[in-house]
């Protein structure tokens, strides 16, 4: 992971002064960067600048993160923390293939009854998002494997797939093998769709960990692009229409979005009996309560005066009334810790964290520094828990 910070000018940072920062710090072509991020600059001293940040952290997943500084040492900045991976060219020439599982040597060897544990990243995340809980749970004993899976696709169709993949891959094995599932984000709903969904193959599944994960949705799911609004100096015809009519163009956003047609189906379901089920909840928002009010202030302002504000006013609506994700202590910045409760689950664990902390070596820490992640630690706990040994031909049962 790459971090740089990028000073302000006058309180002012242009976006074309990341995209040649984050060239040079990367070796890449400045042009094919800039075309990932938007246009004009953005102003660090407006009360909307960490709502903006927020939403293009979201768009671009764990692999990048923007914030601004704030130090009393020196003036304001944009910190950038970047993935190379995240803008590594692609060969075109390379089979496609859906779904991949990479996995540990020997992933389906003989464990001594201990299970498999399979990670699933969320919307834009990458399998490398697990490498350094993967890393601890090897030290401990455990054989361990993550998730790729092509995006722009509903989470019910996903899970259906990585669920055949799977199933394929372990029945070509000599031993039986239980699983424990590890899900972030919107991994979480395709880790929990493929457990409780009696159509699919989930007889091996013997534990569900999700990590941040939206059971009731995401108010950013529903929310106009308002990284345009606050990161352009000007507005087009083509902004104007993207504000008003946004429809989330990923199937699996409008599947996030509150009340979704897939999230009344999966909340209706019944957690099985014979898994074990956690949710991890993160509560560390990087936007502090003092500031969301700001926010809300000033867009309550501009609806007084200003007739585009008044008529989007139907698509903020989750933003100007409480907006949980993003005040510290009721969200992570992306997921509220309400939402991220697992339906029928006791076991709730929260973390004061912020939605891509939850997964990711924190800052400064080693990636075998066990000791040093909160929800490396809880993980590796519960899959202890979910321990379970082949009884002859009676197959598995819980280690007691």
């Amino acid at each position: 992971m790459i971090e740089l910070i990028i000073p302000a000018t006058h309180g002012r940072i242009g976006w074309k002064h990341v995209a040649a920062s984050l060239a040079k710090a990367l070796q890449l072509d400045q042009t094919s960067i800039a075309e990932l991020l938007p246009a004009g600059e953005i102003k660090l001293d407006s009360p909307a600048v960490s709502l903006s940040l927020l939403a293009i952290n979201l768009a671009v997943g764990d692999r990048m993160s923007f914030a601004v500084t704030d130090s009393e040492d020196q003036p304001p900045g944009l910190l950038i923390r970047c993935d190379p991976s995240l803008l590594r060219r692609e060969n075109p020439n390379a089979p496609a293939s859906q779904v991949v599982i990479h996995h540990d040597e020997d992933w389906r060897g003989t464990l001594g009854g201990r299970p498999l544990v399979l990670c699933l990243h969320g919307l834009n995340g990458t399998y490398e998002t697990f490498d350094g809980l993967r890393q601890n749970l090897r030290s401990c004993g455990y054989r361990t494997a993550a998730i790729s899976y092509e995006p722009q696709r509903p989470i019910a169709v996903l899970a259906r797939e990585i669920s055949k993949e799977v199933t394929t891959w372990l029945d070509s094995a000599s031993h039986k093998h239980g699983l424990v599932l590890v899900g972030h984000s919107m991994g979480g709903l395709i880790a929990r769709e493929w457990t409780n969904n009696g159509a699919l193959e989930n007889d091996a599944i013997i534990g569900l960990i999700t990590i941040g994960t939206p059971h009731q949705g995401s108010a950013w799911a529903t929310l106009p692009p308002l990284m345009n609004l606050f990161a352009k100096d000007d507005f087009g015809v083509g902004d104007l229409k993207d504000v008003i009519l946004h429809t989330p163009s990923s199937p699996e956003l409008r599947d996030i979005a509150p009340e979704s047609a897939f999230l009344r189906q999966l909340n209706a379901r019944d957690n099985r009996p014979n898994v074990q089920y956690t949710s991890v909840i993160g509560v560390g928002s990087p936007v502090d309560s003092r500031t969301v009010a700001r926010i809300q202030h000033a867009f309550r302002q501009l609806e007084h005066r200003d007739g585009f504000v008044r008529l989007i006013r139907p698509r903020i609506e989750p933003l100007l009334n409480g907006f949980d994700e993003l005040i510290d202590g009721q969200g992570d910045g992306i997921v509220s810790a309400e939402s991220a409760a697992m339906a029928s689950t006791s076991d709730l664990v929260r973390v004061d964290l912020s939605h891509f902390e939850l997964v990711r070596p924190l800052s400064a820490q080693s990636v075998s520094d066990e000791a040093g992640h909160p929800v490396w630690r809880i993980v590796i706990d519960r899959v202890n828990r979910c321990c379970r040994v082949v009884d002859g031909d009676h197959g598995m049962g819980f280690e007691e």
